[in-house]
């Protein structure tokens, strides 16, 4: 469609009665397949949509909202936005959401508990359709959506609360990382093998812990939990301190929680003139884009995260669907080598 007429006045933005017209059916009938009603045939409802891609039409969200009391949107909350994980996440969401003409709106929560509240309340006093949430620490907020939109579909998104059984969770296979990881880093022959986790409290499951202090004690490793801020400046100081152990002490591997956070652990090790793969070996988790880029290149767990959006976002339209585990591999780089004997 010309979006400008012979007199180069703009054109109005087309209707639901201009795509009536121009398909030959009636007005309500454009409704009933914008709206996903029963009743229209699968050739209708693909000839009006085809006119009214052809015409420029998009649905009104503003006149979806009147009619529906909710917001055409959907609301995510996440930990650190500053991580390119979450980013991912998003715009699987995006992918599906776009289609249905709904918006997402995201927000970060900085790891802070009061701040992820204040989120919640947020979204729901816009009446926000659904919510997918990165939860920090307990299942609180997840109460508070419930009380605030007790009708409104919830996901709960790289996370698993015991509290919460009864919501889908969307999360990569954990457990199997952590392995493929712990049996990739022993192979090689490290015995010092550390875990890199956030502070128990704002920890949402103990799953990868539990999983990394079973596989320590199956093969008599002696554990090195690291609970650390997983934010910027503060990671980089408290890792530096853990690499700053003389060598017989300090680990000779680490496991991180994301590549995000194995960028910091890079620095630190750097800082006290320790090599990356030779002095201290560091597998990753996610394989972002740019993890093949540090140098040495990061040995990392791969994870679709944009399926996981995909999937969280199935979850607030689909009702009925239940957890979903995201398949996960091991991807060997230069980051990861023998240890050095000490």
């Amino acid at each position: 469609m010309d979006p400008y007429n012979d007199s180069g006045i703009p054109n109005r933005r087309p209707t639901v009665r201009t795509v009536a017209e121009a398909a030959g059916v009636s007005p309500s009938l454009v409704s009933f397949v914008f709206n996903e009603r029963p009743g229209v045939s699968e050739s209708t409802r693909k000839h009006i949509r085809s006119v009214a891609a052809d015409l420029g039409y998009q649905p009104d969200p503003r006149a979806r909202e009147l009619r529906t009391g909710k917001a055409a949107m959907m609301g995510l909350v996440v930990r650190n936005v500053a991580n390119p994980f979450f980013n991912e996440i998003l715009m699987g969401m995006q992918e599906n959401a776009e289609g249905d003409g709904v918006s997402i709106l995201a927000m970060d929560s900085q790891f802070d508990a009061e701040r992820e509240e204040a989120h919640v309340r947020s979204l729901a006093s816009r009446r926000t359709a659904g919510l997918a949430i990165v939860p920090v620490g307990d299942a609180s907020t997840v109460r508070l959506w419930r009380q605030l939109q007790p009708s409104a579909p919830l996901a709960i998104v790289n996370a698993r609360l015991a509290a919460a059984p009864d919501v889908p969770h969307v999360t990569p296979d954990d457990e199997t990382a952590v392995d493929l990881a712990f049996n990739h880093l022993r192979e090689l022959g490290h015995t010092r093998i550390a875990l890199l986790s956030a502070p128990p409290q704002l920890m949402p499951d103990g799953d990868r812990t539990a999983r990394y202090l079973q596989l320590c004690s199956e093969h008599h490793v002696r554990p090195h939990p690291i609970y650390a801020s997983l934010r910027g400046d503060g990671l980089t100081e408290h890792l530096s301190d853990v690499f700053a152990l003389p060598a017989a002490e300090r680990p000779t591997a680490i496991i991180t929680n994301s590549d995000h956070t194995a960028a910091h652990v890079y620095h630190a090790i750097h800082r006290q003139g320790l090599s990356v793969g030779r002095d201290i070996s560091v597998v990753g988790h996610d394989d972002l884009a740019t993890s093949a880029l540090l140098s040495p290149a990061l040995t990392t767990i791969r994870v679709d995260l944009r399926e996981m959006g995909r999937q969280a976002y199935r979850r607030l339209t689909e009702p009925g669907l239940g957890n979903h585990r995201e398949h996960v591999e091991l991807i060997v780089r230069g980051s990861t080598g023998p240890p050095i004997e000490s």
